[in-house]
């Protein structure tokens, strides 16, 4: 069967606490309301695990839930979002209306939900910049072998100096960014602290990644742009990480809250 979770909703994108999904209690019941929207896998999941509110605590904060919800079991409806790339993502919208759960699908207690998130967003962070990694490899090896092939001026573009140097300032984005992602998770592995870290490896990664992926595009020249040939699509679908799991400019003031101690977006 296929799994998907929800939490980002039509208003609701980096500040996760104001989810406006309503989940209220009706015997056995949990009654779910709202909307999910940029979700992986919408439009085909058969599960879906989302994230509501309960409604405010006396400090006026958001009591935030988990909540699994079974297609078949309780229906809800959906639809697919056309996007840039990663069209194999079915990224799309859930809309829940009086939507009736079991309560036994409530997952931890109240409250739970935002630490589990943001321990899910830490690994999920430098997954991402290792998903760039392996598009931006795949650039490399393509320019590498066209490099080799590709005849002008009586030799393989191989041998001039510009066109080494643009596989060599991939390779270099390759390699900085697969050893960042690696430094976040083998933090996280340790137990340590690595907010800043996750944060880090992910917005450097991607950066680097995309323009690895556009440098290749650079030494196939016309080819570079072409269908035929798929870097296009390798440029379209690394052009949507940065988007979940926290943007650039979020990523950037997490990173920056854990060097100065000060936090930007929240007092």
């Amino acid at each position: 069967r296929i799994a998907c979770t929800g939490s980002t909703e039509p208003d609701v994108g980096s500040d996760a606490r104001g989810i406006k999904t309503r989940v209220t209690e009706d015997g056995d019941h949990l009654v779910v309301n709202g909307d999910k929207m940029w979700i992986t896998n919408a439009s085909i999941c058969d599960v879906i695990n989302i994230t509501g509110t309960l409604g405010q605590d006396d400090q006026g904060r958001n009591q935030i839930v988990r909540v699994v919800v079974d297609r078949d079991q309780s229906p809800f409806t959906s639809s697919k979002t056309p996007c840039l790339g990663f069209c194999q993502g079915h990224l799309g919208e859930v809309h829940f209306d009086n939507c009736r759960v079991p309560k036994e699908n409530r997952l931890g207690s109240v409250g739970d939900a935002a630490r589990v998130l943001t321990l899910t967003w830490l690994a999920n962070r430098p997954l991402f910049g290792l998903m760039a990694v392996n598009m931006a490899q795949r650039a490399l090896d393509a320019a590498l072998a066209y490099a080799g092939d590709r005849m002008q001026f009586g030799k393989a573009i191989g041998n001039y100096q510009l066109v080494q140097e643009l596989l060599a300032d991939i390779e270099t984005s390759i390699e900085t960014s697969r050893l960042i992602c690696y430094r976040a998770l083998a933090a996280i592995d340790a137990g340590e602290r690595a907010n800043g870290l996750s944060a880090q490896a992910k917005r450097y990664a991607l950066a680097a990644c995309q323009r690895a992926i556009s440098m290749a595009m650079e030494v196939h020249g016309s080819m570079g742009i072409s269908r035929e040939l798929g870097l296009e699509q390798l440029f379209r679908d690394v052009r949507m990480l940065p988007i979940p799991d926290g943007t650039n400019q979020i990523l950037t003031l997490i990173q920056g809250r854990e060097l100065t101690g000060v936090s930007a977006f929240r007092h």
